[in-house]
């Protein structure tokens, strides 16, 4: 884990927080507690999709969505979380798992044309199937500047993963892109 990211992780927190109650005070100061109401709405929606993280039994895997979060709102990118399983006896040690995921995330992020003006969005989506776990990433071909870039990357995770029985691949369907992680369970679960 970069520490260096995560650390600036907590500190978009603490100032995202200290604006949001900023926000809150000023439409109360002016006499609007309708548009404080729908302020602390969307607030409320926001945090919910990233609480999604804690849903997830590794910690390590926690701090990657974290870093990805911010890592995406920094280039204006919205990064959509379904979180069906919490990982809880995925066979590779925590480290492997988290460091995996934010080498994806991190391959993908320098990858990205940061041309595109359109509102751009992912998904990361964990999921559960009989002896393993998978997290996919699901974006547009067209968002990628570097594909060659990602496909070497994408690469050098699937290297890592082999050791430990998982996998790594990438799929195109059409105008969408997949990257897939596969995590074996642990033996009998």
């Amino acid at each position: 884990m970069d520490q260096q990211k995560f650390l600036e992780v907590i500190q978009v927190q603490r100032h995202d927080f200290l604006n949001h109650l900023q926000v809150i005070s000023g439409f109360l100061q002016l006499n609007k507690p309708e548009q404080a109401g729908d302020y602390i709405k969307q607030v409320i929606a926001d945090l919910k999709v990233i609480s999604q993280t804690a849903w997830v039994e590794i910690p390590e895997v926690t701090a990657a969505l974290l870093v990805g979060f911010n890592e995406a709102a920094k280039i204006q990118m919205e990064m959509l979380l379904k979180v069906d399983t919490k990982l809880s006896a995925c066979a590779l040690p925590n480290t492997e798992v988290g460091s995996a995921l934010e080498m994806v995330l991190g391959h993908y992020f320098t990858s990205l044309s940061l041309s595109e003006t359109n509102k751009r969005s992912f998904r990361l989506d964990f999921t559960e199937s009989p002896g393993k776990y998978t997290i996919s990433l699901g974006t547009q071909i067209s968002y990628i500047a570097d594909p060659l870039s990602l496909e070497k990357g994408l690469a050098a995770v699937q290297e890592r993963l082999n050791k430990f029985g998982g996998a790594c691949e990438q799929t195109i369907s059409g105008s969408n892109l997949g990257i897939h992680l596969d995590f074996p369970k642990m033996k009998g679960r």
